[in-house]
């Protein structure tokens, strides 16, 4: 199956950031804000489970950054543990601790991944009632805060994004030098010495399904969603849709399914590859099964 993956990170990325957005009406569920009022939505059946999704994500990340240290990739131009202690972080454990997880900003990732799930882009859904910041990401606050740098996966498993932005991407990253881009930006964002709060969410909606890390130099609150869920979340209409409340239905790989629809659709890739193996074994073996049996 063919995957996307992108990263995204501003200039604030390493400050609190408190971004201007108009009708900033909550989206139920995710309390994060909207970018358009309440009644530009669309509705969508979703499974997800952000307390899985922490556990997952944070042992990833923490290996991660500890191997990382190890091996002292540059980082902005500098080795790993000189941008570390720049930041204060002088030893492994201080820098491999300073990474800690954050409910508000998971709620931000679960808010932007039931948008990723049908518009895989670093930009917000919006239609023409949004009239200041519209598709900014960080028009999707928690209180207020919001999270200027954001890692997506096309794929609604935090086990396979966390590979795919981590160890799949520091070849790209010593290419670099350790400066930012399009092949290497995911591991920039999960390193990043300045770093300290992350969101992480996996979510399979009606509309397709996305894996999000949300992240900041600081939280935004420890409200935490948890356990498994199969819910409605809302995300803003976009363009010409038109807006309903009434939810779109998540059958394939909904009703209490831990899969998500990727992994079943290669699942049954498997299984029909499997059943043709066995019948070119059954016509090549015909003929002797015939004769053993007299026919």
């Amino acid at each position: 199956m063919r995957t996307r993956l992108i990263a995204a990170t501003t200039a604030a990325a390493t400050a609190l950031t408190l971004a201007p957005f108009a009708a900033a009406d909550p989206a139920p569920v995710t309390g994060v804000e909207l970018n358009q009022p309440a009644d530009q939505v669309i509705a969508v059946e979703a499974k997800f489970n952000l307390t899985s999704d922490q556990e997952t994500a944070m042992r990833e990340l923490r290996k991660l950054r500890g191997d990382m240290w190890d091996r002292n990739v540059p980082f902005d131009g500098v080795p790993l543990r000189t941008a570390a202690a720049k930041q204060g972080l002088t030893s492994r454990q201080a820098y491999v601790d300073a990474a800690q997880y954050d409910a508000g900003l998971s709620r931000i990732a679960l808010q932007r991944g039931a948008e990723a799930a049908k518009f895989f882009r670093h930009q917000r859904p919006y239609n023409s009632t949004c009239t200041n910041n519209c598709g900014d990401i960080t028009t999707a606050t928690y209180k207020g805060k919001a999270a200027p740098g954001e890692n997506l996966h096309s794929v609604g498993s935090m086990g396979k994004a966390m590979q795919d932005w981590g160890y799949g991407e520091v070849g790209a990253l010593v290419r670099a030098n350790g400066q930012f881009n399009s092949g290497n930006g995911h591991l920039h964002n999960l390193i990043d010495p300045r770093m300290r709060a992350y969101g992480f969410a996996s979510v399979v909606t009606a509309e397709g399904e996305a894996s999000v890390t949300s992240t900041c130099s600081v939280g935004a609150g420890s409200d935490r969603i948890e356990g498994a869920q199969n819910t409605v979340l809302h995300r803003p209409a976009n363009g010409g849709e038109k807006p309903s409340t009434t939810p779109k239905k998540l059958v394939f790989g909904g009703g209490g399914s831990s899969s998500s629809p990727r992994e079943i659709l290669g699942i049954i890739a498997t299984v029909l590859t499997v059943l043709s193996l066995l019948q070119t074994l059954y016509r090549f073996a015909e003929p002797q099964i015939n004769q053993f049996l007299g026919r």
